[in-house]
């Protein structure tokens, strides 16, 4: 009766490798002009600079579309240092067809806070947005 268990979970643990999600080559990503940098004013304010500093993509196939997840990191700048601060951002991913009919989004909005004595910060943002097959996919700040 023992080896009768054992020998299912192990047929149940070999076909477990078929679950496995295919890793693909991510789809194109770009910022429409204006929406990669911006200067926001903050609570108290005062201009502050933000951008992005880098994304990190990882795109796996799921059917008929690219599950695509984006680790962002904003940056934001400012030269009035002498106390604590926030400042508004709101962060879209958008992923769109090809008949550039947008298909998905993840919208992130929240106040960046700039603490008293930091000219520069910097927050990790992650996202996910479904792209479909020969789709392309915008990211912006706003």
């Amino acid at each position: 009766m023992f080896k009768t268990y054992i020998g299912i979970l192990l047929i149940v643990l070999s076909s477990c490798s078929t679950f496995k999600k295919e890793v693909v080559n991510c789809p194109s990503i770009t910022s429409p002009k204006g929406t990669e940098e911006i200067i926001v004013n903050s609570q108290n304010n005062l201009p502050v600079y933000i951008g992005f500093r880098g994304i990190e993509l990882t795109c796996v196939k799921n059917g008929s579309y690219i599950d695509m997840e984006a680790i962002v990191n904003i940056r934001s700048i400012r030269n009035n240092i002498n106390e604590d601060d926030y400042a508004p951002i709101k962060i879209s991913l958008v992923s769109i067809n090809d008949s550039n009919e947008e298909y998905d989004r993840d919208d992130f909005k929240y106040s960046q806070f700039l603490l008293n004595g930091k000219r520069i910060i910097d927050r990790i943002t992650k996202m996910n947005v479904e792209v479909p097959n020969k789709g392309k996919v915008l990211i912006g700040i706003k």
